[in-house]
């Protein structure tokens, strides 16, 4: 992970695993801008695109249920970042994140 934190830097989604979200949320803490938030909301399609594949061919039923939970959160907090709702935004992500 990254020490040093620039909110310009997109993520670079590979999975939507909880150190890909936990990095996506620490450039949420940085983004002060307009441009920094459609980054967010890039980094967040990349992450519902993946779900959404794993939801549609994933064979794994047991990851199911939490893979479309997070599906939904990740839908949820790109809707709230639209909105400028970005507090609410990060909770919505907060439980499926590394600490």
């Amino acid at each position: 992970m990254r020490t040093e934190l620039d909110p310009a830097h997109i993520v670079r989604v590979m999975d939507c695993s909880p150190e890909t979200l936990a990095a996506i949320l620490q450039q949420f803490e940085i983004s002060t801008t307009f441009e920094h938030f459609v980054h967010r909301e890039a980094e967040l399609d990349a992450i519902w695109s993946l779900t959404d594949f794993l939801l549609r061919f994933g064979t794994d039923s047991g990851a199911r249920a939490a893979i479309a939970e997070l599906h939904r959160a990740v839908h949820r907090a790109h809707d709230l970042l639209g909105r400028q709702r970005i507090t609410e935004a990060m909770e919505s992500l907060r439980p499926f994140a590394s600490v």
